[in-house]
Order: C-alpha cells, then structure tokens, then sequence
C-alpha cells in the first residue's frame, strides 16, 4: 500500500530533491487531484536551523497569491514529518528549457521575465525576498506560463536571520556581489539575480563559470556582466540595457524596486525605443561623483585684472542689457494686459473632496475642460474622491482652459504590530480592512490563550487599496495532552517534572503518613511515590487560568 500522509496524501513517487527536502507526486484523496509533497528530510528535521528554515519557507509562500507563484494548499507534520502541499505543475524548469533549445527568442524571453518579474514585484510587496531566484526554480508551463518555487532561503522583512554570519546561502552563478561579500540582502539582490537569469535566456547560458565557487563569485564581485549583444548582434539595444542595469555592481546603479524593472520590461521591444544609446555605468557612476562633488565643495571665485578700457566696455553692455531687458518686460506686460482684457477669466473652483464625477461637472459648468485625471492611492482619501486640482483652486485662468485631476484609488494601509495583542480583537479589525486572516494555533506555555506570537507581515509594510490584504499569525492556545498513565506509582518529584515539562501547572498534596502504615509499622506505599492523581490519569487534560494538577503521596 502506498505511503499516506496528513491522512490524506498518497505518495506516488519522488519527483525531485534539494538541500533539505525530497518533493513527490501525489494524490489528494478528498479532492482527488495531483499535487506536490515537499517533505523535509528525517536527518535534516531534528537541526533547529534547517527546521526553521523550512517553516520559514512555508511562511513566506503561504503569505503570497499571485499566478506566477507556486500555489500552496497545505501545510503539516505527522510523525515527525514536516511537509508542504503545493500545486503540481507538470512542467519542466527553465533551465531545462534552456539546456534542451539553447539561447531562447528575444520576444519570448521578454515574456518569460515579465512574468518572473511580476512575481518576484509581489514577493517584495509582500515583504519577502527571494534570495535564490535562478532559472533551476523557475517551472515553465506548456503554455509558456511560468511559476516561481521554492521559498527555502526567503528572507521575510522584520522577521530574524537564521543563517550563520560566515555562511553564504544561495546559487554563486546568480548571486548579488553584496551577498559574496557577506553584505545583508536586500529587494536588489533579487533584481540581480532575475538580471542573470535574462542573460541566460538570451544568451543560452550563465555569464561566469569556473572550477570553483569561490571564483564564480569573485568574477561577480569584480566583473561587469559581458554584453549580450556581443552574442547576438540582433538583440535591441533596450533590452542589453535593462540585463545591464539589472546587474550592475554598483546597488546604488540597478533598479529600484522590480517595478520598475517590470516597466522597463513591458515597452523594451516598442518601436519608439528602436535606437536607445547603450547604457553606460560608468558614465552614471562618475556623474553621480561629480555631482556629490560640486555639493560638498563651494565654488572659488576667481580675480582677474583686466585693461581699464575693457571694464568701461563691460559697463556699457551690462547697461544696455539692463534697458534692453526692461523695455522688453513692459512690452510684455501691456502685451498680456491685452489679452487678458480680451479674454474671459474664470476661478478654478474648489473641488477637493467631491466625488469624480461631481467635481467634473462643477468644473464644466465653470467653462474648464478636464484634460487629466490622475488616480493614486492615499493615507486619508476614500476611492473616488479628488485630493488635488491644477492649477490651484482660485487660480484665475483663461476660460476653457484645460485642468488636471488627482483622484485617489483608495486608502493604503499600514501594517502596525500586533504580536502580543488578542487575536479576537486584531482579527475582526483587519477584516474589516479587507483582510484574509489565517491563524495558526500553538500550544504555548509563554503566552496567554489568543496572544499574537508572530506575523506574517512585517511592521510598517505599506499595502496599496489593489494590493491583495493575507496576514499569517501564530496565535497561543492552551497546553492540552492526555494525562500519563504512567503517573501511578512514579516519584512525586520526577512526576511533577514531567507534567511541567508538559506544560502543566502541578500542586502537591502530602497524605497522611499513618494512613499508609500497615499493623506492623511498615509504609504500605513507598515514601514518595503518587497515590493519587486530580484530574485523574489517563484523561484528556487542558491547561488554562487557574487549573492545576494536584499529585498526592504519602
């Protein structure tokens, strides 16, 4: 029979293998449909840092929804297993992709990156950074989707490092130089990486290759990624330079965020960027030099004598250029005097905090025409409503001139922290935001029943009103466990030990030492050992305020 976990899954065979895990298809039996087991290795589940390491991963996609991240559906442990469910993708990796077709199409990589990028955008709104995004964790659908896997190594912004200082995580072909160098992660160690992965899909394979990974590494740290055109001639210059800036040394040089890269990616092939210039790094690098320069040092004035007859002629032409300049302006002045005396003036009317649709009605009956509206989210504004108008309200303009409308999208939110408040207070009120809370239960001897112990999203994480709202907590419930058996008859002291241990409040009631001798003087019961038990052995037992196991003995 084969192998069933959760009551639920039946591996049908191992499809794979990593560092920490073997990953299976299997079959869901309730909804009878394939999926993916990622199961942590049993020599790997008893170290506290690869343990972690696999819940952390859990967490991290668990916290993400988006169509180009593997979907998972469930997470457990039975027996000592720990193990995920996620979707089965039948797919293969991109770097088999790669491998079997070689160097792929410019508008079909183009593609494959937009959506690696989207995902990776979303991992980062959700305050997760990926850490190891390579072309080998990037399943590619039939149908040209792509799905980005394993979470293994993510680092969750506002939660701790579980890596060891001198211990370097991730693939050295696609890692950020600042990561070689032992430098913390950031959301551009990830463009870096996604940057790599784009050569690779243009050119077939990685940039660097060597005998060790010492040396791939060293190779990021000290070389400018080759030019892609330098391989094939035909690609566009735009899209060289989105690999180049993706992976330039220099953190400060690449993008910002995967937005941007994203945008970047979306009009590269556009007819209107045909004859972009080739991107310059260092050109960038020493503008920005010369530019902090010039801030920090104040310009030194220069004395040159000059011929008496030259100043005289300096004098004249200063003057002349004064008058020439004043009649200019009162030409202009009586110029504009004129028009506006020909032309009907209007206020711009004050439409803050009016719906759209009403501020643009009030505008037209104004004799202004609304050239633009801008929409953005805000902090104070519902959606719908106009926070901001141009030219300014009571601007007096030429009647039928052209406005431009900033309406808001909706109001962001901020995450604020909420470890150590109630779960029945935290949980409605997020929900009332729009939320979906999923609470994990656990059983904890530190923490009151419905305290918050951890979150999924970090604090001060700001999400925008189309941003999809999940947050993860672990929340404390009270202790439960059968009572032992084997209670009876056991040292009251190593008893009470291994109640507490259990997470069990214990009193201890001493009997009265004659009713436990026999006719002859002798204890019929050992001196110390429980005789009695409250609640009594073998029943379910829970620990809440105020309840306590009371052992008695003689």
């Amino acid at each position: 029979m084969a192998e069933m976990i959760g009551n639920r899954y039946i591996l049908v065979k191992k499809i794979g293998e990593g560092g920490m895990a073997d990953v299976y298809l299997a079959i869901d039996s309730i909804l009878k449909r394939e999926v993916a087991v990622k199961i942590l290795r049993g020599d790997l589940a008893s170290d506290p840092v690869n343990l972690t390491r696999f819940k952390r991963e859990a967490l991290a996609i668990t916290s993400t929804s988006h169509p180009n991240i593997v979907e998972v559906f469930d997470v457990g442990q039975q027996d000592g297993k720990h193990y995920i469910v996620m979707e089965y993708v039948h797919s293969k990796t991109l770097k088999q992709l790669i491998r079997s077709r070689g160097n792929i199409p410019i508008d079909e990589a183009v593609n494959i990156m937009k959506q690696l990028v989207s995902a990776v955008e979303h991992a980062h709104k959700m305050g997760i950074i990926h850490r190891d995004v390579k072309s080998q964790n990037v399943l590619v659908k039939d149908d040209g989707t792509v799905k980005l896997s394993d979470f293994g190594i993510a680092s969750i912004i506002g939660v701790s490092e579980i890596t060891k200082t001198d211990t370097v995580v991730g693939s050295v072909h696609y890692m950020a130089p600042e990561l070689a160098q032992g430098k913390p992660v950031k959301v551009q160690s990830d463009i870096y990486s996604l940057g790599i992965v784009f050569y690779e899909l243009l050119t077939g394979d990685v940039p660097y290759h060597s005998e060790t990974a010492v040396e791939v590494a060293l190779k990021h740290m000290h070389n400018d990624v080759p030019p892609v055109k330098n391989f094939n001639a035909q690609i566009p210059q735009s899209v060289e330079n989105i690999v180049t800036k993706a992976t330039a040394r220099n953190i400060d040089l690449r993008y910002k965020t995967a937005m941007e890269m994203y945008n970047d990616l979306v009009t590269c092939l556009d007819l209107a960027r045909s004859y972009e210039p080739k991107l310059d790094l260092k050109e960038i690098e020493q503008k920005k030099i010369l530019e902090e320069n010039k801030k920090q040092n104040k310009p030194q004035m220069i004395k040159r004598k000059r011929k008496k007859n030259l100043d005289y002629m300096n004098a004249f032409a200063i003057g002349g250029a004064i008058l020439l300049a004043f009649l200019i302006l009162f030409l202009l002045i009586k110029l504009s005097t004129g028009l506006s005396n020909n032309k009907e003036m209007v206020k711009v009317p004050n439409v803050l905090n009016y719906k759209v649709e009403d501020a643009i009605i009030l505008i037209e009956s104004q004799g202004l025409k609304v050239e633009r509206i801008d929409y953005e989210s805000t902090f104070d504004y519902d959606k719908g409503i106009v926070f901001s108008i141009s030219p300014l309200v009571g601007t007096e303009v030429i009647k039928n001139s052209k406005v431009v409308l900033s309406v808001s999208l909706g109001k962001k939110f901020e995450i604020e922290n909420y470890v150590g408040k109630d779960i029945n207070t935290v949980k409605p009120m997020l929900e009332l935001e729009g939320f979906e809370v999923i609470v994990l239960l656990v059983e904890s001897k530190d923490h009151k029943k419905d305290e918050i112990i951890t979150q999924s999203l970090y604090v001060g994480m700001i999400l925008d009103p189309t941003d999809k709202k999940i947050i993860n907590f672990d929340v404390a419930t009270d202790i439960s466990f059968m009572i032992p058996l084997s209670i009876e008859g056991m040292n009251v002291d190593e008893a009470k030990a291994l109640l507490e241990e259990m997470g069990a409040k214990v009193m201890l009631d001493q009997l009265n030492i004659e009713d436990n001798l026999d006719e002859n003087g002798d204890y019929i019961v050992p001196r110390g050992t429980v005789v009695g038990c409250s609640p009594s052995w073998g029943t379910y037992y829970v620990q809440t305020e105020g309840v306590v196991i009371t052992l008695s003995y003689y």
